[in-house]
């Protein structure tokens, strides 16, 4: 078994873990190890990048690069909300450009080979199998690589970038604080060659819950349901999906243009929720570790940039000895939450159609937990 040591170790390679990495390559001297489980070759959700995102991708310094790797430029977003007409938000007088549609596992790929660029460690397809507290000498992680075999990792820190699961944060003793607990099911449409489709994401409620719809790169078009457990029980399969799919209206039309791919429905879980704590003295939590916004808000990619600017930041500054850094830092992730539970709030009230389906009647009782928790 080999042993490698770091100043930082990033457990995550999504733009959060990524982005921390690559700010802390560009900004430090500290030397990084970004660890990611997966190869990137598999289809990854969280397609939609809001216009203003061009300014951390131009802070990180990977904005041209991101240009060049071909993602689908988008006019904004469409939605039936409140009502069943079609609302409509372009993006045309944006003073930061369009919107974008991400190949997402292109774009996760593009930052974690940048970092690799910059001088850090980047390690895919590699599984964190446990961890020792060392005290002020940090970490000692046990790795493991189907063909390298296991590894172990010193680190004086650690950077929690595992999404929702926040797999090292709540195994240093963090928990999960959840506001609601949703879930999305995902299924592939392609459009046909020669085909119209609008580029604007479109989100269409209904009493099970709301839809989501994006044209992607390669002609790809994504459609989720998010529900929870009482409005989509027996919806897992196929056909039930299809069949609820079937009675939209705006989503349905837009998807004649489609061809559905036959593969089952992927289910994804979407709580919205906070860990309790998102530091320690040698670790902190980024990204959707540290907390998890609704799905509605279409933040999670720019929320995960931005996050991983600030927490590389703090990090540094706790490294030179600023003992309040991590402190602020953990200060700024509750500020934000917060302010995402009171803007959540107001878009669920909006939509008042069907106040005695599970969904709508569920997301009531969310907004008061939600309120509770702010």
């Amino acid at each position: 078994m080999s042993d490698t040591h770091c100043d930082v170790a990033v457990l995550g390679g999504g733009p959060a873990g990524a982005g921390v990495a690559l700010a802390l390559r560009a900004q430090t001297r500290l030397s990084v190890t970004l660890v990611e489980r997966t190869t990137h070759d598999a289809p990854r959700i969280g397609e939609t990048l809001p216009p203003d995102a061009r300014l951390p991708l131009a802070r990180l310094g990977v904005w041209g690069g991101f240009l060049r790797d071909g993602h689908l430029p988008s006019r904004g977003t469409a939605s039936c909300w409140g009502s069943a007409t079609v609302g409509y938000h372009d993006t045309l007088m944006s003073p930061f450009g369009s919107a974008w549609h991400l190949d997402r596992s292109r774009f996760d790929a593009s930052l974690c080979a940048q970092v690799a660029e910059r001088g850090g460690t980047v390690r895919t397809g590699t599984a964190v199998e446990g961890c020792e507290a060392l005290g002020p000498e940090g970490f000692r992680l046990r790795l493991s690589h189907p063909v390298e075999g296991p590894t172990t990792l010193w680190a004086r820190f650690v950077v929690d970038a595992t999404g929702w699961k926040a797999a090292f944060a709540t195994s240093q003793g963090a928990r999960r604080q959840v506001v609601d607990r949703c879930f999305a099911l995902y299924g592939d449409f392609r459009l046909r060659q020669g085909a119209a489709f609008s580029t604007q994401a479109l989100v269409e409620s209904r009493p099970e819950g709301w839809w989501y719809s994006a044209l992607l790169p390669g002609g790809r078009v994504v459609v989720g349901l998010m529900g929870d457990g009482e409005s989509l029980r027996g919806v897992r399969g196929q056909e039930a999906w299809l069949s609820l799919l079937a009675r939209t209206t705006a989503t349905r039309e837009r998807l004649e243009a489609c061809d559905f791919s036959g593969e089952p429905p992927r289910a994804v879980p979407a709580a919205v929720a906070c860990l309790d704590r998102v530091h320690a003295e040698h670790w902190l939590a980024v990204g959707d570790a540290a907390c998890a916004f609704d799905s509605l808000s279409s933040q999670g990619i720019s929320k995960a940039l931005g996050s991983a600017l600030l927490a590389a930041e703090s990090l540094e500054q706790h490294l030179r000895g600023r003992a309040d850094a991590l402190g602020a830092y953990a200060a700024r992730v509750r500020q934000g939450f917060v302010e995402h539970l009171r803007t959540r709030d107001h878009y669920y009230r909006e939509e008042r159609r069907w106040p005695d389906a599970p969904f709508w009647r569920n997301r009531r009782k969310a907004l008061a937990s939600g309120a509770l928790a702010a």
